[in-house]
């Protein structure tokens, strides 16, 4: 594969759009907030300080993901098998270091999730394993256009499977920045995102999540359709 132009010019400017990624889509990042600590669901861990803590926690080891991208995206390298299972790890292991309860967290999800999240508890491991295969094959392939690569982990991370007992969301994120950054261009621009209607079309399936995303995040200036007046429009539901 022939060595892509950089999009960013700096690590910084990178992680600079990365983080503003992150603060966009995970309320634990921003507030400390984990889904579900008011409705208890069993087997579901949680981490146990307070959500200033968390959240402080969680934001520093985002930007340690960004770093780590950012060192890691060789566009020369070849991205065999144990190159795609080692970003997977270490990204886990990343988002969760320091966290208190982070052996619980960061392990493949036992519970089921609520508003329809994720397959059942007992098909995670097979799933995920088909996952990383598939997404191992794709990048070793190098066929498929990055930015259709990043809707697919997106819709595969983010609802189909929700591997992880926490963060499957910051994943997905660091997953899709991987690629695109990787292929040297921009990553996706997760600031026309809605949250309230990304769940929405994750609900209505991998077709109509893989049109918003694609139209959201990478349509230059921002879909015209939800900014007419090319200003950015507030989050309408905390995740």
């Amino acid at each position: 594969m022939a060595t892509p132009a950089r999009f960013y010019r700096t690590p910084h400017e990178f992680t600079m759009a990365f983080m503003a990624n992150v603060a966009k889509t995970s309320a634990t990042a921003v507030t400390g907030q984990q889904k579900g600590r008011h409705r208890h669901r069993p087997g579901k861990p949680y981490a146990g300080v307070s959500g200033d803590e968390l959240a402080g926690k969680v934001f520093a080891n985002m930007r340690s993901v960004a770093r780590m991208i950012a060192t890691v995206s060789d566009p020369n390298r070849p991205h065999t098998d144990w190159t795609v299972r080692q970003f997977v790890a270490q990204t886990v292991h990343l988002i969760h270091r320091g966290i208190k309860n982070a052996k619980r967290m960061k392990a493949l999800r036992t519970h089921q999730t609520a508003r329809g999240y994720g397959c059942s508890a007992e098909r995670v491991p097979e799933l995920w394993e088909e996952f990383i295969r598939d997404l191992q094959m794709k990048m070793k392939l190098d066929e498929d256009d990055p930015q259709e690569l990043c809707a697919w982990v997106e819709y595969q991370v983010r609802f189909k499977i929700h591997p992880l007992a926490d963060g499957s969301g910051r994943l997905a994120t660091a997953l899709a920045a991987w690629i695109m950054f990787r292929a040297g261009r921009a990553i996706p621009n997760y600031s026309f995102l809605q949250r309230s209607e990304m769940h929405a079309k994750l609900r209505e399936g991998e077709v109509a999540f893989r049109e918003y995303y694609l139209r959201v995040c990478f349509s230059e200036g921002g879909p015209k359709e939800l900014t007419p007046t090319g200003t950015n429009p507030p989050d309408e539901a905390a995740a």
